[in-house]
């Protein structure tokens, strides 16, 4: 097992992109973050999205990126986040994604994420995969696993993914340690030169809220063959959803 990346986020941005409000760069030249949209706030990162927010990459968003995979083989990314109880809107937003990354050429090119993080109702976690089966370009997904979160209190949602073109990848998420998902003997990746890179925020197709906001720490993601125990050193839950084909 090998670590790609550890981003505490509890001091400043180093090592990351940053996308808010229209504007967007390396997180080692923007350390402090985005003045009131990402921010380092009590050992954590603070991501806000406000109603007003200008477009950033053609869409409403406020991201970290915390970097990228190749694309084949077992990859892994973990992280803490919180839903602020600020957050009052029951619209749905993009909470977290694996984010294709296109080849030269294709950057217009919409893709559906490999696997991404819905919120609804400030308290419903979706799970989403593409529509399409992979490596068949997708731009829309369809929903493979719900649970439900706490506003206020810190979660934690691991993503395990054997990232592959043909049917013998596999694709997983665990929330707080439990399998909310996992589906196996299928293709999970497109076919693209380079992996896809793993961004959390909140992300909104229309903007219908005045402020949404979240709050993201110990990011980390790895490459390699090795058990949920010895990854996230506890074993893992029973499962309370599996989907098999």
């Amino acid at each position: 097992m090998t670590q790609l990346s550890n981003f505490p986020l509890d001091v400043d941005f180093a090592g990351t992109y940053l996308q808010a409000n229209g504007i967007e760069g390396p997180g080692n030249k923007m350390l402090s973050g985005i003045s009131d949209r990402l921010e380092i706030i009590n050992g954590a990162a603070r991501t806000t999205l406000y109603g007003a927010d200008r477009q950033t990459n053609y869409g409403y968003r406020t991201e970290i990126r915390l970097g990228t995979f190749p694309n084949s083989g077992e990859c892994w990314s973990s992280v803490d986040f919180m839903i602020d109880p600020s957050w009052t809107t029951n619209g749905v937003s993009g909470l977290g994604s694996w984010y294709p990354t296109p080849d030269a050429g294709e950057e217009l090119l919409v893709k559906h994420v490999n696997i991404g993080l819905r919120l609804v109702n400030r308290d419903t976690l979706f799970v989403n995969v593409p529509a399409a089966v992979l490596p068949a370009v997708s731009s829309t997904g369809k929903t493979v696993a719900i649970a439900k979160i706490q506003q206020g209190q810190w979660h934690t949602v691991t993503i395990r993914v054997n990232l592959q073109t043909t049917a013998v990848g596999w694709r997983e998420v665990y929330l707080d340690h439990v399998k909310i998902f996992g589906e196996y003997n299928v293709p999970t990746a497109y076919e693209d030169a380079v992996g896809p890179s793993f961004k959390m925020g909140p992300r909104t197709l229309v903007q219908d809220y005045d402020k949404v906001r979240m709050w993201v720490r110990n990011a980390k993601q790895w490459i390699g063959n090795e058990s949920f125990s010895t990854v996230m050193r506890e074993a893992p839950v029973s499962p309370s959803r599996m989907l098999r084909q």
